[in-house]
This record gives structure tokens, sequence and C-alpha cells, in this order.
């Protein structure tokens, strides 16, 4: 049975409130963000430091640094004053991006250079020097899940919008390109 789609289209807007997905990506909002907060997780703090790294404008810089102090992932600590200069410093939300951009770097590497598998840098566990790669963990059993293996499921928080999405993706479940 098909299920009928709501009424009303999804709202970007209502979305950022509804879906952690779309929240984190407005945060982020473009490219931009998303490589300066890999140079700041790769430990990288200052504004010259950061525009050599990503050849962007001045400007741009200003304002991407700007919304993600708003957006609480990064603050500014002066390390020098006559003239002030600031570092950008991760919040405890900024370094808990962490996870994002290794998952991000590893889809990546795998789907999107040549040859398959080719990195500029790995990281790697301090401690051992070790490669870390980003795997999905069953919650109550520890158990290594694979992509394929998983859906979504509905909550107490689930909106009409969202509810639709899981249930017709959950209707395509077990049909292949060949069903009609």
């Amino acid at each position: 049975m098909k299920t009928q789609p709501p009424k009303k289209r999804s709202n970007p807007e209502k979305d950022k409130e509804n879906c952690p997905i779309a929240a984190t990506v407005s945060v982020l909002g473009d490219r931009w963000s998303m490589l300066i907060m890999r140079d700041l997780l790769l430990g990288l703090r200052r504004f010259d430091e950061l525009l050599r790294s990503l050849g962007i404008a001045t400007n741009i810089l200003t304002n991407r640094l700007n919304r993600l102090t708003e957006e609480g992932l990064i603050s500014k600590q002066v390390y020098q004053t006559g003239p002030t200069r600031f570092e950008y410093v991760l919040t405890p939300a900024g370094e808990d991006f962490r996870k994002v951009i290794l998952s991000i770097g590893e889809w990546g590497k795998d789907w999107r250079m040549t040859p398959r598998g080719r990195t500029p840098l790995l990281y790697v566990n301090k401690d051992t020097g070790n490669p870390l790669t980003v795997r999905l963990v069953d919650s109550e059993t520890g158990a290594e899940v694979a992509p394929d293996a998983t859906h979504g499921q509905t909550t107490e928080w689930t909106d009409e919008i969202a509810s639709w999405r899981v249930e017709t993706a959950r209707s395509h479940h077990g049909r292949n390109d060949t069903d009609q």
C-alpha cells in the first residue's frame, strides 16, 4: 500500500527544528564552513593559518568564523594585544564535530578519490599511531552494523513529513530497480 505524501511540502526552516541532519547542515551552510572545521580539528587556530590553508577571501573567512562562533562550534581567544589577534578554539560541540569530519573524509577517500583509498593524511590514535576508521555500532550490543542494515524509525518527535519519509522508504524495502 502506497503512503500518501503530506499535503504540504517540507519546509527547510521547519526541517531545521525537526531534523538533526537539516539542523547540522544549516549550521555549516556551505563548503567553506566544513573546510574551516576540518582545519580547526586538525589543529590550526589562527586566522592567517586558515587563510593560507584554504585560499579563501578574508571577508568570507571572517563571515564563516563569526557564524561558527555564533553557532557555538568555536570560540575566539585573544593570543596577542597591540594589535589584538585571536585564535579560534573548538568548543565541546566543535570537538564532537570530529566524528562528522572523519565520516565525511572516510567516505570521500573510499568513493571520490582516484585511486580509491588515496588520501593526503590519515587520522590516527594519538596513543598508538594506528589509523582510525568510522563504524556503525549497535548501542546495546556493541556489534558492528553494515550501513545497508539500517533504517529510519520514527520517534515521539516525528512530524508528518518525517513520518511520510519513513513510511515511503520502508515501502521500497526488498524491491530492486526492476520492480514496478
